[in-house]
């Protein structure tokens, strides 16, 4: 009846929300006609601004944990928070949040209604031009607002 309707669902990503819609008896037909897209967020904790400081650390490492900020250089320079009393020893200081944005376009309207799994609606997102939960949190890391243990940690299954 033209009502906009905001709803949270727990899903690892934005892909994985349309076939839990499915799962939950949700018929492909609705689902195709009224998701206007997915938003999938995550926050990582920011590093103090009080404490900061820079470090540097073997690209290669990086790699090994399923980081790759791309380029070629044999060491990377990356932020991280030493520890203060006004982040109480922590190293971080507020949050920042990571986003999974999943228009509902055609293609992926056509994928619901022929029951496809989640990989292959992410597949088409991805090809679509959709930014990963993993691609947003290395761009906060590149950034300097977040560290490479908080990138680990909130997109783990994402990698």
């Amino acid at each position: 009846t033209g009502h906009l309707v905001l709803s949270t669902l727990h899903t690892n990503d934005a892909a994985s929300a349309v076939t839990r819609m499915l799962d939950l008896g949700l018929p492909p037909f609705l689902i195709k006609a009224s998701l206007v897209g997915v938003v999938a967020q995550r926050l990582v904790r920011t590093i103090c601004p009080h404490c900061r400081e820079s470090f540097s650390m073997a690209n290669s490492e990086l790699c090994t944990l399923g980081i790759d900020l791309g380029g070629d250089e044999d060491m990377i320079q990356l932020e991280r928070g030493a520890g203060c009393p006004r982040c109480r020893g922590t190293g971080y200081l507020g949050r920042s949040a990571v986003f999974e944005i999943l228009p509902f376009s055609d293609s992926i309207r056509r994928l619901t209604t022929s029951n496809a799994d989640e990989s292959a609606i992410r597949q088409t997102a991805r090809r679509e031009g959709m930014v990963s939960l993993r691609e947003n949190a290395l761009l906060k890391l590149k950034e300097g607002t977040t560290t490479y243990q908080e990138v680990l940690r909130v997109t783990w299954e994402n990698s």
